[in-house]
């Protein structure tokens, strides 16, 4: 039975303060109608309400929305999302990562416990109940704020709160040294600004996709080669098919497919080599029972070692997806680099004022670390008010004012601004990959020198060291696309590990539904010959830092939370890179 207690726990975990009795017991209401538990409830409810866009702290209004678009329509139950999801009648250990929740409770350290935002006080002082200043609001000509929504930063108890620390200590994040940083994209392909997206014929992207997995899937096949002893001796093949019984080794491309009778998840693998009989590369159902650990979506390119049971089955035996590349040269730091990410969207869902970005601006003008990154999207089209399509200027304006005063708050500072675009801009190119900002220099005058445009994905050279990001929210694409068997790991560092392990800064495909993904700009511009030193990751999912194969993974979450990362990288010691010892602090505005 759902209990109060649980469910403002689980709301909590996200972030939410729920005080109004009534949403509490119409969630719970809705749990008892739907025959759900809460933590299945809260599942739902972000999986409503971040692809709109909405306020993730519940409302009556959005709730009964939540009801008649999401719950009446799917007829969510308990017992249906609990059922085993395998195309076997075999059953077996199989873990759905379909739970986004289920990534919240997987830290392995006591910081990464999410902590409960603080409610505000019956009776608050005037400076914590103070609204911002009229010069911090952002309110263009164009756009009026509603004057019943008072804008507020959260209160004292929760400003500055550390969420998760990182690495060795630091005392002082303010500037220390005055660094002359050279900053430009690495050496690694980027998208061009005027780059031509959406041309390209179905025969051409299946053909893109074929060549792509075959020269992956021999790299795997390789790689795990010379990880076996000098005497081993194993057939390895392009068809995934071939007509003798025998154990053999080949490559190919899952596919996850959901069976419309049962909701089962149905794991297949696509092969490359197209028979001479058939108009298409073969497709098997891959049995998966037979591996004690493993961890697949869709789209992911694979070495299996198996045998052919039935025509249609490959039965395997072994799997191998290590295909990491190579990291990148030894950063050549003299000095210690401090860093501020922040991603948007950043302004809350209910006004474009942009409080939490100017709470930022104004904090890195104080402290001057050595860069600011700043990953869209900066004018997210799902917006609310940016839907109404109230404003009287263009949205590219309205972008431009928006650098113009953050411009205004940094003048004099010697602190560098790298802008990540972002498809999900409503004044930029909706495709990922997506090229970078073109900006009118004019408008921002001798400023403009401090600011770099980069595009989606990117891998960043500051000095010598490299930092990959994306806009993208790839593990929440990748939670519903993985199917696994691997209790007792780390989830949200499995999802990353995908990246790292299949050389690209977004593995799945078909890609997810929104993402208006370029195979051809994908192939050219979204996979990486060298691993960078620090990846960029951010999601809706819970804040997140650790090291994988020598990368440091980094999910900032979203400054329209009022949270932001600060990094401070040093100098290499023993000619070696460390990630270890960067220092990485979350925190609130």
């Amino acid at each position: 039975m759902v209990s109060e207690e649980s469910l403002i726990s689980c709301f909590s975990n996200l972030g939410c303060d729920i005080s109004d009795k009534s949403v509490i017991d119409k969630c719970i209401k809705l749990c008892h109608v739907y025959n759900i538990d809460e933590e299945k409830f809260i599942e739902l409810w972000v999986a409503y309400t971040v692809p709109q866009s909405l306020n993730i702290n519940p409302t009556i209004d959005n709730l009964i929305k939540f009801e008649k678009e999401d719950l009446e329509k799917n007829k969510y139950s308990l017992e249906f999302s609990t059922q085993t999801n395998i195309h076997f009648d075999t059953q077996f250990n199989e873990e759905i990562t379909n739970n986004v929740l289920d990534i919240y409770s997987n830290g392995e350290c006591a910081t990464l416990k999410q902590t409960k935002r603080a409610r505000s006080p019956t009776t608050e002082t005037e400076s914590n109940n103070k609204l911002r200043a009229v010069d911090h609001t952002f309110t263009p000509p164009t756009y009026t704020p509603k004057s019943d929504v008072p804008i507020r930063a959260p209160s004292t108890a929760v400003r500055g709160k550390v969420l998760l620390f990182f690495g060795p200590a630091i005392h002082n994040w303010k500037k220390e040294n005055e660094l002359d940083i050279s900053i430009a994209k690495a050496e690694n392909p980027h998208v061009p600004k005027d780059a031509v997206y959406m041309y390209e014929m179905l025969s051409n992207q299946g053909a893109i996709l074929t060549k792509h997995c075959q020269c992956f899937g021999e790299r795997l096949c390789y790689i795990w080669n010379t990880m076996e002893p000098p005497n081993f001796n194993m057939h390895y093949v392009r068809n995934i098919a071939p007509t003798k019984p025998v154990a053999f080794r080949t490559w190919g491309r899952i596919l996850v497919t959901v069976e419309k009778s049962t909701g089962r998840k149905i794991v297949m693998l696509e092969g490359t080599k197209r028979l001479k009989t058939k108009k298409s590369a073969p497709i098997l159902y891959l049995d998966l029972k037979g591996i004690k650990h493993y961890s697949v979506f869709s789209g992911q390119i694979v070495a299996v070692e198996g045998i052919i049971a039935t025509e249609d089955t490959l039965i395997a035996k072994k799997l191998f997806v290590k295909g990491y590349a190579p990291i990148f040269d030894v950063p050549k730091l003299s000095k210690d680099i401090k860093i501020y990410v922040a991603v948007g969207p950043f302004t809350t869902s209910d006004n474009l004022s942009y409080q939490p970005l100017w709470d930022l601006v104004e904090h890195v003008a104080e402290n001057e670390p050595d860069v600011l990154i700043l990953v869209g999207p900066f004018v997210e089209y799902t917006h609310s008010e940016i839907k109404k399509c109230i404003l009287k200027e263009t949205f590219q304006d309205f972008f431009d004012n928006l650098l113009s005063k953050i411009l205004k708050y940094l003048q004099g500072k010697s602190t560098r601004i790298v802008l990540v675009s972002s498809n999900r801009d409503v004044h930029h190119h909706p495709v990922f990959p997506t090229p970078e900002f073109i900006l009118n220099t004019n408008k921002f005058g001798s400023n403009a020198a401090n600011i770099y445009t980069m595009p989606d994905p990117c891998t960043i050279n500051l000095d010598g060291l490299h930092i990959g990001a994306t806009s993208v929210d790839v593990f929440r694409h990748l939670v519903q696309q993985e199917i696994s068997n691997a209790p007792g790991t780390d989830r949200f560092g499995r999802l990353a590990d995908h990246l790292l392990s299949q050389s690209t800064f977004y593995p799945v495909y078909p890609p997810f539904p929104g993402l208006n993904l370029d195979t051809r700009l994908w192939k050219q511009y979204a996979c990486f010959e060298k691993q960078p030193h620090i990846l960029i990751l951010p999601s809706d999912v819970k804040h997140y830092c650790k090291v994988l194969n020598d990368c440091l993974i980094l999910n900032p979450e979203r400054l329209h939370k009022y949270i932001y990362a600060k990094l401070c990288v040093r100098p290499v010691s023993n000619g070696k890179w460390d990630p270890n010892q960067v220092s990485c602090e979350i925190a609130k505005i």
